[in-house]
């Protein structure tokens, strides 16, 4: 015999907003079950009035993610837009840097943390598909799990085996393409991983980038085998400590900020650590605080965004 829900207040009006969710989202069941955290079986059932099982417990999810949806929603509306791209004269550099490794050249980039190496390799590599950009981390150290991490940006998907038959493949794939490879946050690998690079390198001439902090500069002068040998193959080194003039101006015009008194003040907030990256979130964070009391942005938000980002910093 057929179970049928008592079709409770909430339950109807759970069933109802999923049923026309699903129908305006275009989702699957088994995507919005992984968003509410409910079996996409026990979805459709509950969706059609037919399940058997605790109806209030899964009313009670949907209901959950419809709220969360909606205060994702209100948030977002109230959140500034980040400009997507602008031109600084750091970039433009690095850019350049890029396109000449491309030619079959390696090539180092070392800044500190929030001068805009990623967010030019990023852009770099979304327009050629044969440009492809791998992250490290303390998980990808070896030779192994840097290979998987490198194959998955090439578009390989989970590719397994020995290091040997990672490499076999990642080789294959890159040869031939004029392809270039951006390793960012380099320093997180270990001696071997950097020797299989320069093997990659030596057997394929694809373009190779690192990108990395003053780590990997310590490890370049620190004289490590792996390192040594790969260091007669930079055709460039590009070490920067802070941005560039003209990058804070660029970002500044690119947010519209136009107050001489805001931007002498963001002039001065981007020398403290984090740079540019740190502007921006300052930025951010006054802009909705500003939005929230229904006035434009003034000083006063940006100094208050500053103090919440870095309570114990030096005052710019």
């Amino acid at each position: 015999m057929e179970v049928v829900s008592d079709n409770s207040p909430q339950e109807a009006e759970a069933r109802a907003w999923l049923n026309g969710h699903k129908e305006e989202s275009g989702l699957s069941w088994p995507q919005i079950g992984k968003l509410t955290d409910v079996a996409s079986s026990t979805l459709s059932l509950f969706a059609a009035g037919k399940y058997g099982g605790n109806n209030a417990g899964v009313a009670a999810k949907v209901l959950a993610y419809r709220d969360r949806k909606e205060s994702q929603a209100q948030i977002a509306a109230g959140a500034p837009t980040v400009p997507d791209w602008y031109d600084t004269p750091t970039s433009t550099r690095f850019m350049s840097r890029f396109s000449w490794a491309q030619s079959g050249r390696m090539g180092l980039i070392v800044t500190r943390p929030g001068i805009g190496k990623t967010r030019a390799a990023e852009r770099f590599a979304a327009q050629d598909p044969n440009v492809w950009l791998a992250t490290m981390s303390p998980s990808t150290a070896g030779v192994g799990p840097m290979a998987i991490e490198v194959g998955e940006a090439l578009g390989l998907g989970e590719i397994t085996g020995s290091p040997q038959q990672l490499s076999r493949q990642i080789k294959a794939h890159v040869r031939g393409k004029n392809g270039l490879l951006i390793i960012d946050e380099a320093q997180e690998l270990t001696d071997k991983a950097v020797n299989e690079l320069r093997g990659w390198y030596d057997k394929t001439n694809v373009g190779i980038v690192l990108m990395g902090n003053e780590t990997v500069i310590g490890q370049i002068t620190r004289g490590g085998p792996a390192f040594t040998q790969l260091s007669s193959r930079f055709s460039f080194r590009e070490v920067q400590e802070k941005p560039r003039p003209g990058d804070i101006e660029a970002l500044l015009d690119a947010w519209n900020i136009q107050d001489p008194a805001q931007r002498a003040y963001l002039e001065k907030v981007s020398e403290l650590p984090g740079a540019l990256r740190e502007v921006t979130h300052i930025i951010e964070i006054a802009l909705v605080a500003a939005s929230g009391r229904g006035r434009a942005l003034a000083l006063a938000d940006l100094k208050s965004a500053t103090m919440q980002r870095k309570p114990k910093a030096v005052r710019p």
